[in-house]
């Protein structure tokens, strides 16, 4: 009888497993774990016809930052530093740390939108590839699958504005943003 059970369950499982898995890797938010926590994260590629240290700048110089992401910013490139950012229309200001700082190669910091209590963490990587460069953005610790999605959103339409900055010189904020006065523009979203 035992056996016959083992098996039943084991056949159970294995029908179910995989929408289990996707069930249990996407969780709905709020779900109590106990003990264990669990953080999300994600990764993003993207590949831009230029140099890694083009592209580089366009992530660590204040300036660049303010052609394709933020429309303030403020950062110390270097390992410790601090940044600021402000996008208009939006109240408060992104604040965080450099948590990695490679030349030319890589850039992470943490991430916390105002008022929210969760600090996630933000790493882009650069991958030279002959006259092109993979952009890996790669941000994690989020406590619910809503709040990586919209990360995953929003995160989406910059790196394509970065591209599109780079390679054609053309900004896509604009069409990024709503058309009406009375909505507020695209900007990270906060996670929930």
């Amino acid at each position: 009888m035992k056996a016959h059970v083992t098996a039943l369950l084991l056949l159970l499982l294995l029908a179910t497993g995989p929408a289990t898995a996707q069930h249990t890797k996407r969780a709905a938010k709020g779900e109590d774990t106990g003990p264990v926590s669990v953080t999300r994260s994600a990764a993003l590629r993207v590949t831009i016809s230029s140099d890694a240290v083009g592209i580089f700048d366009y992530l660590s110089d204040s300036k660049k930052l303010t052609l394709w992401f933020p429309d303030q910013a403020i950062i110390e490139p270097q390992l410790g530093g601090k940044y600021h950012f402000r996008w208009t229309g939006t109240e408060g200001v992104w604040s965080g740390v450099v948590t990695e700082f490679i030349r030319g190669n890589t850039l992470g910091f943490t991430w916390q939108p105002p008022n929210e209590p969760v600090v996630t963490n933000v790493r882009i990587k650069l991958f030279p590839q002959g006259a092109q460069t993979v952009v890996e953005l790669s941000h994690s610790g989020f406590p619910s699958s809503d709040a990586l999605d919209k990360a995953v959103g929003t995160w989406t339409l910059y790196l394509q504005n970065l591209k599109s900055v780079i390679e054609q010189g053309v900004d896509m904020r604009g069409q990024m943003r709503p058309k009406t006065k009375h909505t507020t523009s695209v900007r990270p979203k906060r996670s929930g």
